[in-house]
């Protein structure tokens, strides 16, 4: 008997974790054997036998029938995951607009309406100046800042990519990504939040070629540039404005005359000029431009301009300055962790603080959900600020981090399970874009979504790696899970063991209160069909096909995802043990075969 016990309390089953998960059942059995089994008679193992046999049944294992239960509470709510997206502070007639079509380039054509006029906007060269220390910092490096002077918005001239945009220079592409995004979003899904889970099956076989179609490649560009404007806006002001290169004290005009094309010699030559003069504290650059009420009339404008200065020298520089001077300087800086953080570092590389303001149009400086204080007392802590789902909702795209495969960063559910089967692939020193052609491939089970939630939770409690969280923590677990306090005692009785709680005991015991399976929550034979694109040049423009088949064995042994793999290693932090291939599909590199997995470390 006392053997019995014994067993019951330490959850020694012979069957392994899955026993041990239930072990307050074996604890009940064994009271049972002892009070309804004459056991004086029986052989020491006989009495384990009778133990175990009823441990079974009391959690459905076989057998006779387990004693009658309690009534089981009934299953509670799901949590919300996001709330849509609203901005109270713009006018209520200000909504993005709709996706354009084929007849975009004759609406392009058309005489400008009044509101698309908009005021005028000059910045004097003070204001200049403190615009560029927001981006470049106190003492920006010459070459890193004529990675910025020399490039525009250009589309990729290699066959079966040229819905791709094309970046020339290393450094820029912290803002090509997230706009890629947006127009991935926009000619794939329609710029929408549609039900529909599959695109065109034209567009399907070849999803970034350009044939036998109206080239409605700059109006869609626009749209995704307006998109960023319109989430980036607290208020219905959006600026459009154009940096030009001019010689210092000369008086910046309204829209400049066309600048020399990007790449050539004297745009060359003017970017170092500028970059010389900036870094020595004169003003080499001008801005200027209009201001409009209406996100319609910042996207007319811009249609206007993605065939003629946003593609040349300036051009990308003079988005960037669009979405800082519309959402202002002061409110980025707000929405940093840092208020002194360049948006631009080191050989010319975007922030994380500008890819979440492309992103989300918030400069915030972490990728995890919500916000978190650094200290135990709020009072005197130091808030970091992250992904806040209450106030920008579901991104509309995601984004995924090498850092977080190296531990160095967390990337939370909303950036993981975004809108779109769309994210902005993160490494230390370059971004690409991954993106689905499914649009379910993006959203979270009921299951997985509450276990991703109940994972983060007990992550925050946990004493190691998440697979311990301590009796005390408990309470507070379940609070932030939302089971109110009625059901601490249960989970007491039925979690605790030794005064510690293991993550898959709490797992399953949490799907069972909110109604869901204790089964995986993804299929180990789901097999995704994704796509990679790259825009850099050199090499040139990319695009490699992928395929992720989630899998329950070890990527190591099973053919794909090695240790060394920094891409596979990113992407298994979206899809745990998934078995990564890659094979080049357009583009530099499609001829040449090979599979090998894409680099994540090109500036």
């Amino acid at each position: 008997k006392h053997r019995i016990n014994s067993l019951g309390a330490r959850g020694e089953c012979a069957s392994g974790a899955s026993a041990c998960t239930f072990s307050w059942a074996a604890a009940e059995a064994a009271t049972l054997v002892s009070a309804d089994m004459d056991i004086s008679n029986m052989s020491e193992e006989d009495q384990l036998k009778a133990a175990m046999a009823l441990s079974m049944q009391a959690f459905g294992g076989g057998g006779a029938p387990a004693p009658p239960a309690a009534t089981a509470a009934p299953a509670l709510a799901m949590p919300e995951r996001g709330r849509p997206r609203t901005f109270p502070r713009k006018d209520a007639q200000d909504v993005l607009p709709p996706c354009p079509r084929s007849s975009a380039k004759k609406i392009r054509a058309e005489s400008r309406a009044s509101d698309t006029a908009g005021t005028k906007l000059a910045l004097p060269d003070a204001k200049v100046m403190e615009l560029f220390r927001l981006v470049f910092g106190d003492k920006p490096e010459i070459p890193d800042m004529e990675r910025w002077l020399d490039v525009g918005f250009q589309f990729s001239p290699l066959a079966k990519t040229e819905w791709g945009l094309w970046q020339r220079h290393g450094g820029p592409c912290g803002i090509f990504a997230p706009v890629q995004a947006f127009l991935m979003r926009s000619l794939l899904f329609g710029g929408e939040a549609a039900e529909a889970d599959a695109v065109d099956p034209q567009r399907r076989d070849q999803p970034m070629a350009l044939s036998g179609e109206e080239d409605s490649r700059s109006s869609l560009l626009a749209h995704a540039l307006t998109t960023v404007l319109f989430q980036t806006a607290p208020t219905s002001s959006y600026v459009i404005c154009q940096v030009a290169t001019r010689e210092p004290g000369s008086a910046p005009a309204d829209f400049p005359s066309p600048a020399p094309a990007a790449g050539s010699p004297e745009a060359v030559a003017a970017a170092q000029a500028a970059a010389i003069a900036i870094a020595t504290g004169s003003c080499g650059l001008s801005v200027s431009g209009r201001v409009v009420r209406h996100a319609a009339a910042a996207q007319q404008l811009l249609e206007e301009a993605v065939d003629s200065w946003l593609a040349g020298p300036c051009g990308v520089l003079s988005f960037l300055c669009s979405v800082l001077l519309s959402r202002s300087i002061a409110t980025v800086r707000e929405d940093m962790d840092d208020m002194t953080t360049p948006l631009i570092g080191g050989f010319g590389h975007c922030s994380q603080e500008l890819v979440n303001l492309m992103l989300i149009g918030e400069a915030s400086s972490n990728v995890f959900d919500g916000s978190r204080w650094l200290g135990d007392d709020p009072s005197s802590g130091f808030l970091v600020k992250g992904i806040d789902g209450d106030r920008v909702g579901v991104p509309l795209v995601g984004y995924l981090s090498e850092l977080e495969a190296m531990r160095y960063v967390t990337v939370g559910t909303l950036y993981k399970h975004p809108d779109c089967p769309i994210w902005v692939l993160g490494s230390p020193t370059h971004y690409t874009l991954l993106f689905s052609m499914r649009r379910s491939d993006a959203q979270l089970s009921r299951e997985a979504s509450l276990e991703q939630r109940a994972n983060k939770v007990f992550n925050d409690n946990a004493l190691d790696e998440g697979s311990i969280a301590m009796a005390s923590s408990l309470g507070a677990m379940l609070t932030a899970l939302g089971i109110g306090s009625d059901r601490l005692a249960q989970a007491q009785q039925e979690l605790v063991n030794e005064d510690v709680v293991l993550w898959q005991d709490f797992k399953f015991w949490t799907a069972r209160q909110f109604g869901c399976s204790d089964g995986p929550s993804q299929a180990s034979s789901s097999k995704l069909n994704l796509f990679l694109y790259d825009g850099q040049d050199p090499p040139g423009p990319s695009l490699r096909s992928i395929v992720v088949e989630q899998s329950d064995i070890d990527p190591r042994f099973a053919g794909g995802g090695a240790d060394g793999d920094a891409f596979a290693a990113t992407l298994h932090t979206r899809w745990p043990n998934a078995v990564v291939q890659v094979m080049p599909f357009a583009g530099a590199g499609s001829e040449g075969g090979g599979g090998g997995a894409p680099s994540m470390t090109s500036l």
